[in-house]
């Protein structure tokens, strides 16, 4: 019998942290067996509890500290640890950066093969605070609650259908558990609560309303509370502003703009390219298109299409100049780059929540003869093992 099968759930275990993994884990080792850790820090010796056992690698999670890390700080919050929201929260703000920098790198240079990014080696590449003022706390604009009966709610606890009953969040925006608190005994399910940056707070309904105000830089959206929107309060408008910067659309130019959601870019992008131009949004989501056709009715040079971005993109006969890629956690895939390939000339400008799909996908536009020359990682996520990407694209 070899020694993974004499390791049982709930056995504690010595571990040193190794590594920082994607997904807001940590890799250690048990007798060479590969285990994802939680709660730890690279470099720390713990003990740790085993969670669960598969054939290729074991899960477990931190219990006790035996060598600490520099860079590990008390939980700002109670439930950190038990609750499922965050994985960071014992690392201090600024390492936590280091360690999705690190990931990031990892991810494309195993991924996608990338060696230099912004006229540096990739080794040299960081995260960076979408602020100056950010504290990694009462930041997402956009939470949800699982309901303990009519009595309360809670979070669910990692890779579990366990809820935890909590009285506030620390990463959720001031007063959402309290809201959803207050509307616990209406209808079923999870509660979802929304925050506009205009400072309505809302508890989502069942038919995705009401009606939230969005504004971004001098533009205005007016959109279904249930809608997608950036979680963080601030990035729509640094994501905006970095998109802008990597596209360099100029007046006359067409410019597409694919997974739109309710327009974000396309429409704030819109009078770069002027009415002598032309803005094409794509978006397969009929809620979120309506909310873009009621926000951006006053630009005639948008066009704004509901339809599957994957078979929409086979059929169109026309060149843009620059693209705007905003694709689901997946990523865009070999057959839409294919395409995104053949229909632009000058500039692909991706917008990726997830390095291991923007990896994946820039080995593929460099099979095509695109290189990525710019990209800036944003922590969009504090406290999570997440982060934002925005990467340029450009022709050899």
């Amino acid at each position: 019998m070899s020694e993974i099968e004499t390791v049982k759930v709930g056995q504690i275990v010595e571990l040193t942290v190794d590594k920082v993994a994607n997904g807001g884990f940590c890799i250690a080792r048990h007798n060479g067996q590969v285990v994802f850790l939680r709660h730890g820090i690279p470099g720390e010796r713990v003990h740790a509890e085993i969670t669960d056992i598969s054939k290729k690698f074991l899960r477990a999670d931190v219990v006790e500290v035996i060598e600490a890390s520099q860079h590990r700080v008390e939980a700002p919050c109670a439930y950190a640890g038990t609750c499922g929201g965050c994985d960071w929260q014992h690392v201090s703000l600024s390492h936590q950066r280091e360690l999705k920098s690190e990931v990031v790198r990892e991810q494309l240079s195993h991924l996608g093969g990338i060696t230099h990014v912004n006229g540096k080696p990739i080794a040299e590449f960081e995260v960076i605070a979408l602020s100056p003022s950010e504290t990694g706390l009462r930041w997402r604009t956009r939470n949800r609650y699982a309901r303990i009966g009519d009595v309360s709610i809670g979070m669910k606890m990692t890779r579990s259908h366990t809820v935890i009953e909590i009285d506030d969040c620390l990463i959720a925006v001031e007063g959402s558990v309290a809201l959803a608190q207050e509307k616990k005994h209406l209808g079923r399910g999870d509660i979802s609560t929304a925050q506009s940056s205009t400072g309505q707070h809302v508890v989502v309904d069942q038919r995705g309303g009401p009606w939230l105000d969005e504004t971004v830089g001098d533009r205005s959206w007016r959109i279904h509370a249930g809608s997608f929107w950036q979680v963080h309060k601030d990035a729509p408008k640094v994501f905006v502003e970095t998109v802008r910067r990597f596209a360099n659309l100029k007046p006359g130019d067409k410019a597409l703009d694919l997974y739109a959601g309710a327009g974000l870019f396309a429409a704030s992008l819109a009078a770069d390219v002027t009415e002598k131009g032309e803005m094409v949004a794509v978006e397969s989501v009929i809620d979120s298109m309506r909310d873009a056709r009621r926000s951006c009715s006053d630009l005639p040079q948008m066009d704004l299409i509901t339809a599957d971005v994957s078979k929409w993109i086979t059929q169109i006969d026309e060149d843009f100049e620059v693209v705007i890629l905003d694709p689901p956690r997946a990523g865009a895939g070999l057959e839409v780059i294919a395409e995104l390939n053949r229909i632009t000339k000058r500039a692909i400008v991706y917008v990726a929540c997830e390095p291991s799909a923007l990896g994946r996908d820039a080995k593929y536009l460099a099979d095509a003869g695109w290189s990525m020359t710019q990209l800036v990682g944003l922590d969009a996520f504090p406290m999570t093992g997440h982060v934002e990407c925005i990467a340029l694209f450009e022709r050899y």
